[in-house]
């Protein structure tokens, strides 16, 4: 998985569907060797996925401890697997934007940018009157 590169198969939103993760998962690019070992540099695809399993993993193992874990796994079904923690570790942030992406919400969170933005634009008004009157340079009107 790759933030920088420009297919869209590379990394996983937030947002996606399980389905979307699963096919990207599936889709991840991993070698030949027999079995699972983390290994960054003589095997970045399955370690990768080691990575991305073990941030997203309930019970908080690392990589090794996955690797113990998953060791009798086909490549197929260690991918299922990482597709399956991905997809319940996103759970609760994709709820939350299908939530406030929702119609009926849209407009709370329209509102809450707006008060935002003049809050901020409040104190940042404040702020630029301090600097520049240490600066000794006032605001003509």
């Amino acid at each position: 998985m790759s933030k920088s590169h420009t297919d869209s198969r590379s990394r996983i939103l937030l947002n996606d569907s399980a389905n979307a993760i699963r096919s990207k998962v599936k889709g991840a690019l991993t070698d030949s060797i027999e079995g699972l070992t983390y290994d960054p540099i003589r095997r970045p695809g399955v370690s990768n996925l080691l990575s991305l399993m073990a941030a997203m993993d309930k019970q908080k193992r690392s990589e090794e401890q996955l690797v113990a874990d998953c060791q009798a796994l086909s490549m197929r079904a260690f991918k299922d697997a990482v597709s399956d923690a991905i997809t319940s570790g996103l759970a609760d942030i994709k709820d939350k934007y299908d939530y406030f992406t929702d119609s009926a919400q849209s407009q709370l969170l329209r509102e809450i940018i707006v008060s935002g933005n003049a809050k901020a634009q409040s104190k940042a008004e404040d702020t630029m009157i301090c600097v520049r009157r240490l600066v000794g340079v006032e605001k003509v009107e």
